[in-house]
């Protein structure tokens, strides 16, 4: 698929800003877990995530072996290949209580991901009527249905041999004598160049690693100081002649809600599946000895596989409840390798989407006995949708991560708690091999309380920041009030400029 950028008139007035590191000045506090702090803000942009690189997607994943195989992906400053501009997910850790989450998109992606297909919450009465009505007898001359995975399995004997692809990746394919599932090429790319090695690797195993950003300290915000009216930001970059009006009426579209769950009637959510590592064969998503539980589908609560795709019921009681949320789009043709019989649905694609979210973090701590487990830290982040359908936590025989986040294919925290008990809720973008950072300012936890949160990709940005408590989360957004949203005062002491390019 051909990715255009979408947006092309938001401008941070860089020169004139409140950068992270202004805001910091006077107020850094190492915490006893040696992460550092500095201001409370309303708002935190990180400025221009749209940089050129390289990272390794995986390709098979043998549970006879316990081996994953990579191919080196480069990818441009945006695209559907490059970390964070291409499908994500996203991810809730309790303590936490949801009550409403959308995500909203440009029509043009819209229409794109209108054409998969969706898989609806489990419904008791329509399951009775399939059982009760459905066809008891299926003649064996009719032809057996055969999953999209096990379409595009092809067997190959091939031995470390270079090979020339069809899209902007260069593949060194390694020793495999078994079947692998690589995904189709990609329209309007093209590959050059001979097969060159894949990046090397860290051992890491998880994907949350926390790398501390210590600043030059911030100036504390004043009790009760009002968020300053806020200025669109200036027109800088201009748009070629040949591309700037359709540019222009793509970014002047209304971004529409594409998917919506309100806690008051989890069942009527749209747009939505909630899944977790709990892979179980016998119902939803796979389980083998070399790599554990893959994603699946979850009861409400989040605690156990269910066979069938299940409503959230908005809570997740401690921090050893994770959840996984993609839309209701089953994976196909289309999505990259995901591992097989692992439960696998498409993320939201594009340079400019945004996230909005209601919810409430109390204090809980672990109901288990596992010291190893981080207690009392809920958060909410996003992930290459690639990661967990591949393998969110976890190496394999040779401690070569699985999954290609330790390569740097990208994960941004938006809104989490790095220790036991924490009040003060951290972003950072993770994207080894590349440009990134996390910025030292940070969000209030909401404790008694509700708070509405959004994260908006506005090319070649990301803001995330807290919303009015009256904000509503309607069918679609204009333009205009999504330029609002992510509009910098460049006089702010709430709203932090973190630059991750230049």
């Amino acid at each position: 698929m051909k990715h255009t950028l979408l947006i092309a008139t938001f401008t941070l007035p860089f020169a004139y800003s409140r950068t992270s590191g202004e805001l910091c000045k006077g107020t850094n506090q190492r915490a006893p877990d040696g992460n550092w702090y500095c201001s409370e803000v309303w708002a935190i942009t990180y400025r221009n995530i749209s940089q050129s690189g390289v990272y390794n997607r995986t390709i098979s994943v043998d549970a006879k072996t316990g081996i994953c195989e990579h191919e080196r992906v480069n990818y441009e400053g945006t695209g559907p290949l490059t970390p964070l501009f291409g499908e994500v997910s996203m991810h809730l850790r309790g303590p936490m209580n949801v009550s409403q989450l959308a995500v909203y998109q440009l029509p043009s992606d819209i229409h794109t991901l209108g054409k998969r297909e969706t898989v609806p919450f489990y419904n008791r009465r329509r399951a009775l009527n399939k059982r009760d009505f459905g066809v008891t007898h299926q003649d064996s001359s009719q032809d057996v249905q055969v999953s999209p995975l096990e379409k595009r399995t092809t067997n190959t004997t091939k031995r470390c041999g270079p090979r020339t692809v069809t899209t902007t990746v260069f593949v060194t394919e390694c020793e495999s004598t078994r079947p692998t599932s690589i995904a189709n090429p990609i329209i309007n790319t093209t590959y050059i160049g001979p097969a060159i090695p894949c990046v090397p690797t860290s051992t890491a195993s998880s994907p949350k690693a926390y790398p501390t950003w210590a600043e030059t300290p911030p100036v504390l915000i004043p009790s009760g100081q009002q968020l300053p009216a806020s200025r669109p930001f200036p027109a800088r970059h201009s748009v070629a002649a040949n591309d700037g009006p359709n540019i222009i009426r793509r970014a002047a579209a209304d971004w529409g809600r594409v998917a919506y769950y309100t806690s008051a009637a989890p069942a009527q959510a749209t747009g939505f599946s909630f899944l977790a590592n709990r892979g179980d064969p016998q119902k939803s998503g796979t389980f083998d000895y070399a790599f554990g539980n893959s994603l699946s589908y979850v009861t409400s609560d989040g605690g156990a596989v269910s066979p069938d795709s299940m409503p959230f019921d908005g809570t997740l009681d401690t921090s050893e409840r994770e959840i996984t949320v993609l839309s209701d789009k089953s994976c196909d043709q289309d999505c990259s390798y995901w591992r097989p019989d692992a439960t696998s649905h498409f993320g939201w694609s594009g340079s400019s989407k945004a996230f909005l979210i209601e919810f409430q973090m109390d204090h809980y701590q672990n109901h288990g006995t596992d010291l190893g487990m981080i207690s009392d830290a809920p958060a909410w982040w996003f992930l290459n949708a690639d990661i967990p359908r591949i393998l969110q936590y976890g190496n394999d025989r040779n401690n070569i991560p699985c999954s290609c986040w330790s390569t740097g294919c990208g994960e941004f925290d938006a809104f989490e708690m790095l220790g036991n008990g924490e009040e003060r809720a951290k972003s950072t973008m993770h994207r080894q091999g590349n440009l990134q950072g996390g910025d030292s300012n940070y969000f209030k936890r909401p404790v008694g309380r509700k708070m509405k949160f959004a994260v908006v990709w506005h090319y070649p940005h990301i803001t995330a920041m807290v919303l009015d408590d009256s904000f509503d989360f309607s069918s679609s957004l204009s333009d205009a009030q999504i330029q609002r949203l992510v509009a910098y005062d460049a006089d702010s002491w709430v709203h932090s400029l973190f630059a991750i390019g230049d």
